[in-house]
């Protein structure tokens, strides 16, 4: 019996645990279904070659690439405090620049979140990301400011307004100029990670006090 009760505690507070924890969530990379954009004050760039009407306060990295091949770009957004965000759950749409070489790769994205931010210096760790390599050129794909591609979904609705975060993203031989990465609006989760481990752990803990009680009345 003590065992038993032993193993179901040890357990539980695994499981709880573990919603505290952080992990890097994988990001998937589709084709983008419908044609998000254009970038604007409702949609902002992170990562752009071009100029973004972004929202006043939020800024974007401005990185020029000429049209010849380019390999190892490793290029990071600003650092934006959360209160910055116009909105916290969105998707990340790449506005790519190539041509008929279809040679591009997305190599990765990856989202780093302080969540002390400005209230003390706990440092950066990776919530979010994608590992590819994933071929993201395509003939003809001259960018028109809005989505070819979406890498999806980040919400950073658990973190204070004063939680640092930043965006880096790597690609390589891209052959017609930079490409734009811009935030694209989501609604929210209906029930976060965190909250369905703890459903969960709660239902494992009324499995076990209901297998105690039953054994308790067969004494």
């Amino acid at each position: 019996m003590t065992t038993t009760r032993f193993k179901l505690s040890f357990g539980l507070g695994l499981l709880l645990a573990g919603a505290g924890f952080a992990h890097a969530v994988p990001m998937t990379l589709d084709l983008s279904e419908e044609a998000h954009g254009p970038q604007s004050t409702s949609a902002p760039c992170i990562i752009a070659g071009t100029q973004c009407p972004n929202p006043v306060n939020f800024g974007f990295t401005n990185y020029v690439q000429g049209g010849g091949p380019s390999s190892d770009n490793n290029v990071n957004s600003p650092e934006y405090t959360i209160d910055q965000f116009p909105f916290l759950t969105f998707d990340v749409a790449i506005d790519v620049n190539t041509n008929a070489q279809e040679s591009e790769t997305l190599r990765l994205f990856s989202v780093f979140v302080d969540a002390d931010g400005a209230a003390g210096a706990g440092g950066f760790e990776e919530i979010y990301n994608f590992t590819g390599p994933a071929a993201i050129g395509g003939t003809s794909n001259s960018g028109q400011g809005f989505s070819d591609w979406i890498l999806g979904t980040i919400d950073l609705t658990q973190y204070e307004d004063d939680a640092l975060v930043f965006f880096n993203a790597v690609w390589d031989d891209d052959v017609a100029g930079a490409e734009s990465f811009f935030l694209v609006q989501r609604s929210p989760p209906k029930i976060p990670e965190p909250a369905t481990l703890m459903m969960v752990g709660l239902g494992l803990l009324g499995i076990g006090l209901s297998g105690r009680r039953r054994l308790q009345i067969r004494r």
